[in-house]
């Protein structure tokens, strides 16, 4: 008698677990198309002016070809709190398939970065790849890399 019980029970566990699995993989957020591996924003301050630079390092995580990348920009106060940068800050160059480490800096406006900021919060919004699909953010931001140095 024992069993015949634990079949029906077995046969129903399998049945929970698996329409789990479907509930879960339909519900996970999409996966970030490149890692954001360092993140630096600083002030250049050759050839006589000061200029705040954001370099970002990164590696594509597709099997497709990169054609631009879309990114927005917080910078953070002495508080930590967030300031959105003016515009958002694009990348357009082709990177092939694979997980080589790469590296971009953008020039920033002066008067949109203050010198005393704590820390930076860079999001990607879009991906367009050579084969004119894209990937875009929607709304979880999984693709964000924060630094944050202000005091807590």
């Amino acid at each position: 008698m024992r069993v015949g019980l634990s079949l029906p029970i077995v046969t129903i566990l399998l049945g929970v677990l698996a329409s789990g699995a479907v509930a879960q993989s339909i519900t996970l957020p999409p996966k970030c198309p490149i890692s954001l591996n360092r993140l630096d924003l600083r002030y250049n301050h050759a050839g006589g002016q000061s200029i705040p630079q954001l370099k970002l390092a990164f590696a594509s995580q597709t099997e497709k070809t990169l054609a631009s990348m879309t990114f927005a920009l917080s910078v953070l106060d002495a508080q930590g709190n967030p300031h959105p940068y003016t515009e958002n800050l694009t990348f357009r160059r082709e990177i092939p398939p694979g997980n080589q480490q790469r590296s971009h800096t953008w020039n920033l406006d002066p008067a949109s970065v203050d010198m005393h900021h704590a820390g930076e919060n860079l999001t990607l919004l879009e991906v367009e790849f050579a084969d004119g699909t894209s990937w875009k953010d929607d709304g979880t931001l999984t693709c964000t890399l924060l630094v944050d140095f202000h005091a807590k």
